[in-house]
């Protein structure tokens, strides 16, 4: 058994570890990066891990954002995430059913508009079929980039 003077002692330093923790978090904030590194989309499917930096860097596939982003506001640093084009819901649990529901008709190219994995599905898959590096459109081989 130890005595109280250790367990006094242990609870001190254990008391000042979480204080110098504490303030080591405030003082050091992590800057969040220009790019995201890495995103992880979770589906029904399974979670799809993309490499944001290795699809846009110049050692990568070099591609801009706008190959990816199609409808980003004019300033390249305000480009939106995909789920504020293609939410999974939206509006008290109503999944829209066109881009006309939300804007003019003049204000986007087309009208109809696909849900997320749709969007997903078209941007990804074509450019990969290209390169070689994933299953084909319609493929039932979800594993591949979808991991369970």
């Amino acid at each position: 058994m130890t005595s109280k003077k250790h367990r006094t002692v242990a609870y001190a330093v254990a008391v000042h570890l979480l204080l110098v923790a504490i303030v080591c978090y405030a003082a050091f904030p992590v800057t969040q990066p220009e790019k995201p590194i890495r995103l992880v989309y979770w589906t029904n499917a399974g979670k799809v891990l993309f490499n944001h930096e290795l699809h846009s860097s110049d050692t990568g596939f070099g591609l801009s954002c706008l190959d990816c982003h199609h409808h980003p506001p004019d300033d390249d640093q305000a480009l939106m995430a995909c789920s504020q084009c293609h939410p999974q819901k939206v509006k008290d649990g109503v999944t829209p059913k066109a881009c006309l529901d939300c804007h003019d008709a003049d204000e986007i190219e087309g009208t109809e508009l696909p849900n997320k994995s749709d969007a997903f599905h078209g941007q990804c898959t074509g450019c990969h079929e290209q390169f070689g590096k994933g299953p084909p459109s319609g493929s039932d081989n979800c594993s591949k980039c979808h991991v369970m």
